[in-house]
């Protein structure tokens, strides 16, 4: 059939330009007019009534196709096919190579989607470029996409140029979403697709007059001359209200724990603003007054508060499977008398409503450093491909020669990393809400062998990492806070982990505000026992010398941190007090408290038994001195009698032997007595 066929290629773009070259070098039928974005099935009439099979390549039906006619497209109600490349391709048995591998990535779903393939920043350029010279873009046109891009304020771009792609590739690096119009068009780039169409279908535009490709979150088109330029405009305006009321389908917070040195601190704090707790009704109501004194503080002795304003609302990019465009709310810093932080990433989702997106991002948005590397396959271990927040992108590349882990760049944009440890692992502790009304309905029902709710739970973005029912029934069990499973609320805890998936907003807010709080003072908890646990070693290590004074300052510091943040009870409330005595379980935290107390009171009964035989011995030196004393006494005492004597019968004034007497007297007795009752004190 492939050699009695007819291939009739669409507009010419890199894509198009691969198709001709790979039905060339098979000596394949085709018919190509050059024809430009928007090609139709007309365009071809005159060839319709071949014998053979007709295949339309990206072909607008316009008209009536024959029998014979099998359409090949990805645009449109066909965006859910893989390329048009890669459906000749498996069509005609052939196996794409490298370069044509990206060129249908490109073509489907743009710069994302070569970068899903790990493509270098240099594929990527070549790529594009290759693709704008296919469409007839010139050195005019990116002049004009630069000019275009200098003149908008916003991502609503003007383009100056009718060639949107070269303007689309400069707004994409700068913009999550963006849309482009002229008088005559407009494209939306990289919202949600269905979202898109549905909006269009409110203002009245006929199906037939927008196209749509890219995937779920692609491009969505008005054809060009079916809009005015202020019927483009006004739609626009409409378009902007609508995304005011756009929904949150997940909120993200990554948190990580470090520990510094006190001489460090300043350093830390370079760049970030001291912010002062913002009053809040309802955490003020929700916890007891010493945790209030502890945590909502303004720059004093227990903790402080600060935010960094520069990526405030930028685009975070997440890339696994897919790319993943969240928005940065806002970074924050807490810094503690522990000499423990945490580091805090607060992001929104409102681009991807699927489980599959929600575990990605939590899975591969908390790494912190590849957990290991596999020299052999020159892989980072559970990475993502990158990570990017503004002009910063973290591919979590690595050499052979590496021994030692390296703090992300993300982390390094924000903290002096060779200042900090990381107190925990590899990995951000992940505060996650996940609104999806199916979900909830099912776990009402039964969440204790929900694959969906486990791999929330524990974070498991590459698929569930438990293979036993019975054991994932009672982990799930164990992890999950279900007082309000029939209210479509469900909470889960783990040790790297705080998650709510719920059919609705409510519980938004309180994981926002009151768990945040109670999770931060948690992990603060947390990372100052392993640390406090660390200095023990350490002094334990240096029995040798004097630790004395060593354990004085860390039991004094220790007593602080109890009396100050080490709390049994912190709210009143129910479910505050359910989950935060689940979570201090969950975390080891008791256990955690006892091993140390344990450890402490056992370099405090070494110091004091060190000290005790210290003063037995320095008691019995005291006491042979003493003896000595007593011993060489008698020698002294002679020595005066025999002085005495002579004093009292050698000669008169003046009398020369007087002196003589003395002096031999004080050679035989009183020097020899000297010296060796000094060399006896020592």
């Amino acid at each position: 059939m492939k050699e009695n066929g007819l291939f009739l290629l669409g507009g010419c773009d890199l894509e198009m330009v691969t198709i001709k070259e790979i039905l060339e070098s098979l000596k394949l039928n085709y018919k190509d007019k050059n024809l430009s974005w928007g090609a139709k099935l007309s365009d071809y009439k005159e060839f319709l009534d071949f014998d053979g099979m007709i295949y339309g390549i990206e072909l607008f039906a316009d008209i009536q196709a024959p029998q014979n006619y099998k359409e090949i497209d990805h645009h449109g109600k066909n965006f859910h096919m893989p390329s048009s490349l890669k459906q000749i391709a498996t069509l005609l048995g052939v196996t794409l190579s490298r370069e044509q591998e990206l060129i249908c990535a490109n073509d489907s779903n743009y710069i994302a989607g070569m970068k899903a393939l790990c493509a270098t920043q240099t594929e990527i350029d070549a790529t594009r470029k290759a693709d704008k010279e296919a469409q007839g873009v010139t050195q005019e046109d990116e002049d004009l996409a630069k000019a275009s891009m200098q003149t908008a304020d916003s991502n609503i771009i003007f383009s100056k140029t009718p060639h949107f792609s070269a303007t689309s590739d400069l707004a994409y690096f700068k913009n999550d979403n963006y849309i482009l119009y002229n008088e005559t068009k407009v494209v939306f780039y990289g919202y949600k697709t269905q979202a898109i169409i549905n909006f269009l279908k409110t203002q009245k535009v006929d199906e037939n007059s927008f196209y749509y490709g890219g995937g779920g979150f692609g491009f969505v088109g008005i054809k060009e001359g079916i809009c005015t330029k202020e019927e483009i405009e006004n739609l626009i305006k409409e378009f902007e209200k609508m995304q005011e009321q756009e929904t949150i389908y997940s909120y993200h917070t990554f948190m990580l724990p470090f520990k510094f040195d006190k001489t460090d601190k300043e350093a830390i704090l370079k760049d970030w603003t001291f912010e002062p707790y913002k009053e809040n009704y309802n955490e003020r109501a929700y916890f007891h007054t010493f945790f209030q004194e502890s945590m909502f503080t303004t720059e004093n002795k227990t903790s402080a508060f600060y935010t960094k304003q520069a990526y405030k609302n930028s685009k975070y990019i997440i890339c696994k499977s897919e790319e993943y465009k969240l928005t940065l709310k806002s970074v924050n810093l807490r810094m503690f008398n522990t000499d423990v932080g945490i580091l805090s990433f607060h992001l929104e989702n409102k681009t991807h409503p699927d489980m599959k997106a929600i575990l990605e991002i939590n899975d591969f948005g908390r790494r912190v450093y590849p957990e290991y590397l596999d020299y052999e396959k020159e892989l980072c271990g559970l990475v993502p491909n990158y990570i990017k927040m503004g002009d910063v992108e973290e591919r979590f590349e690595f050499n052979e020669n590496q021994v030692k882990p390296k703090l992300s760049k993300i982390i390094q944009a924000f903290l002096p990393t060779e200042k900090i440890t990381a107190a925990v692992d590899d990995r951000m502790f992940v505060i996650s809400f996940y609104k999806n009304e199916k979900i909830a309905q099912e776990l009402k029902n039964d969440y204790t062998r929900h694959d969906k709710w486990y791999e929330y739970m524990f974070i498991d973005g590459n698929g569930i990492t438990v293979q036993n029912k019975e054991m994932q029934k009672e982990l799930t069990q164990k992890a999950t806070y279900a007082r309000w499973q029939n209210y479509g609320s469900m909470y889960g805890l783990t040790k790297y982990s705080f998650v709510c998936l719920a059919d609705s907003d409510f519980p938004l807010k309180h994981m926002q505000t009151m768990y945040f709080q109670m999770f931060s003072l948690l992990l603060m908890v947390r990372a100052s026992l392993l640390k406090f646990s660390y200095e023990v070693s350490t002094i334990a290590d240096d029995m040798d010398k004097d630790i004395s004074q060593d354990v004085s300052s860390l039991y004094k510091r220790y007593i602080q941190f109890v009396n100050n943040f080490y709390f049994r009870e912190i709210t009143p409330k129910d479910q505050g007090l359910e989950l935060y005595e689940k979570a201090i379980d969950i975390l080891k935290i008791e256990r955690d408290v006892k091993d140390l107390d344990a450890e402490i009171e056992e370099l405090h009964k070494y110091v004091e038994l060190e000290s005790r035989k210290k003063a037995d011995e320095e008691n019995k030196i005291i006491n042979k001195k003493l003896a000595q004393i007593q011993k060489y006494g008698g020698v002294m005492m002679f020595v005066s009698v025999v002085t005495g004597f002579f004093g009292m019968n050698v000669g008169g004034e003046g009398d020369l032997s007087k002196w003589i007497v003395y002096l031999l007297v004080f050679l035989a007795f009183i020097l020899p007595a000297f010296v060796i009752f000094k060399k006896q004190i020592k």
